[in-house]
């Protein structure tokens, strides 16, 4: 029913103060109508864009309120050191990761089960120092991904590839290393199987790392009157959940488990190492050099534990507190944090192909001439003594021990004469690199 003015000044002052609740009312419907859209546009946005688009948004926003020349100098300062201090560490990389491929690629004699296990593990970390790395810089410098849909996806799937093929590696390598020096007399295995396994470790590697290359895309993320691409994750509803799953699965697999058999397995290796005794030591020069070799066999067992753990533990935290922790505002996507944890675990590259190698003394002399395109100056005698020779120093010596002084041995004056000769010769021959490469 319409409320109808008669005269009366007392239902005059009633009809305009229900007007104007009438027009507020009707003001905040249209209002509230005029507001719903651009709300759910902007709760659809926050709820799509990936963190790094945010805090580049609103960082951007920010600055700009400041002096007109500051976000260029932070901006241009910050992405200098950024790729200066990943430029060093990816030329350091490739050329300590590129030595070891020539070196064993050049030289057939080296076509040992543990240097193509090093030369599938040096591959791998080609891939992530030149692949990713440039990838990642490229996608934090530029504001808009303009790379492409297939750049985009082989962006994650690149980096957890690589990486799953550097965990398995070390872990087969640790495998190889406890069977060599804890069971000396069993086979090793041979070149064929070897193979085998590196291609079971690819394929797995490449298998494991699809949830990152189908979950990876470009998106275009609406910004209220503008649009951007961004190379961003999504995940299927619910969003959260699936990135928790991944999470937790790739860690499990490629740092817990593998941290796991590495320890367990160098441990057994030290503590056989320390109880092993000297028998067959006939000088104690021989006993001083083996002393030193486990010595430093011990040190680059444990190096390695310790450089594996230390390097991809902060990446690991970063990403399970990002995704688990329940306060956002205090854990959340900090590109400064995130590339200081990506060049700790990306320098592990470098560093093993060091500790490996580099302190390896046979890799070490062949510098030069893999550097200068020399032929290896090493004859095929003293090759296949060496081949021999570092299936394990000890038991080796044991065997010839028992065999000069068995007195069933039909010929044992001749077999005393040669394994005599062929002991000495080859411990007045660089007699510490043959233990140095026993142990490694």
């Amino acid at each position: 029913m319409a409320l109808r003015y008669d005269g009366n000044p007392a239902q005059q002052q009633s009809l305009m103060t229900n007007s104007q609740i009438y027009t507020l009312t009707d003001y905040e419907d249209e209002l509230l109508k005029m507001t719903l859209p651009v709300m759910d546009k902007l709760d659809k946005f926050l709820s799509e864009a990936d963190n790094a688009t945010l805090i580049l948004l609103f960082n951007d926003s920010s600055r700009k309120n400041h002096n007109g020349l500051f976000p260029n100098q932070v901006d241009s300062s910050s992405h200098i050191f950024l790729l200066v201090s990943f430029g060093i560490l990816v030329v350091a990389s490739f050329m300590s990761n590129i030595f070891v491929c020539c070196v064993i690629i050049r030289n057939k004699k080296m076509h040992t089960v543990t240097n193509m296990f090093m030369l599938n593990m040096a591959v791998s970390d080609l891939i992530l120092v030149l692949l990713n790395v440039p990838l990642n810089l490229a996608r934090h410098i530029m504001h808009e991904w303009t790379l492409g849909d297939s750049l985009c996806n082989l962006l994650n799937y690149s980096l957890m590839a690589s990486v799953y093929v550097y965990s398995f590696t070390l872990t087969a390598i640790a495998l190889d290393r406890h069977r060599v020096l804890l069971y000396p007399l069993h086979p090793r295995i041979t070149k064929k199987k070897c193979l085998i396994v590196m291609f079971f470790i690819w394929t797995l590697s490449f298998t494991l790392a699809i949830p990152y290359g189908v979950f990876t895309e470009v998106r275009h993320v609406d910004i209220f009157v503008a649009q951007i691409q961004r190379c961003i994750s999504n995940y299927p509803d619910p969003s959260v959940f699936w990135e928790q799953y991944v999470t937790v699965f790739t860690i499990t697999l490629q740092y817990v488990l593998p941290l796991l058999i590495i320890g367990l397995a160098y441990c057994r290796v030290v503590h056989k190492l320390w109880l092993r005794t000297h028998l067959g030591v006939v000088t104690e020069v021989q006993r001083t050099i083996q002393i030193n070799a486990k010595r430093r066999s011990i040190k680059l067992l444990i190096a390695v534990v310790v450089v594996f753990a230390i390097c991809w533990m902060p990446l690991n935290l970063y990403h399970i507190l990002t995704d688990f922790h329940p306060d956002t505002t205090v854990f959340h996507y900090n590109s400064t944090v995130f590339f200081i944890c990506h060049w700790v675990a990306v320098s592990s590259t470098c560093i093993n192909s060091i500790l490996y190698c580099w302190m390896n003394p046979t890799f070490r002399s062949q510098l030069k001439p893999t550097c200068c395109g020399k032929p290896v100056t090493r004859n095929q005698f003293e090759q296949e003594y060496f081949d021999v020779y570092l299936q394990n120093v000890t038991s080796r010596q044991n065997v010839r021990y028992c065999t000069v002084n068995s007195s069933s041995s039909t010929d044992g004056p001749r077999t005393d004469r040669l394994l005599t000769k062929d002991f000495s010769y080859k411990i007045s021959f660089k007699s510490k690199l043959k233990y140095n490469e026993t142990y490694l």
